[in-house]
């Protein structure tokens, strides 16, 4: 299978530079593939899951916020929050969820309630990738 250059970053700086044949990705229209010689793309990212596949190697990572693009032999994911499954703490993770939950029972207002909800997916996004 073909390939092509994937480099993805975050403000902590590059967490993956390298050749992939694919790379799933959760944007804000949905979920993506990219393979070698996708046409030009240009997306935002939505919380989900990230798959990166290079050969017979498959890597998962729980990402969040940021931008997709895509060019002719050259892909790049810039992110706002990127971990890859091995790195997860699934009790950390799980206790955000209980957190964001807590604190979005109570909520006054809805400027809170949907910054709450966006720390609840982010945790059970977390704590999916880290279970799969």
């Amino acid at each position: 299978m073909n390939k092509f250059h994937l480099t993805v970053a975050t403000p902590d700086g590059v967490r993956f530079d390298g050749e992939a044949e694919s790379l799933l990705v959760r944007t804000s229209d949905g979920d993506v593939e990219i393979l070698a010689g996708h046409t030009e793309l240009v997306a935002s990212v939505a919380t989900g899951r990230v798959r990166i596949k290079d050969g017979t190697n498959e890597r998962l990572a729980s990402a969040s916020g940021g931008f997709l693009s895509v060019e002719k032999k050259s892909v790049k994911l810039v992110t706002t929050t990127f971990e890859f499954q091995d790195e997860i703490d699934l009790g950390r993770a799980e206790a955000a969820r209980d957190r964001a939950e807590e604190l979005l029972r109570n909520a006054k207002d809805e400027k809170t309630a949907r910054a709450l909800e966006a720390k609840l997916t982010r945790a059970l996004t977390r704590i999916k990738v880290k279970k799969m």
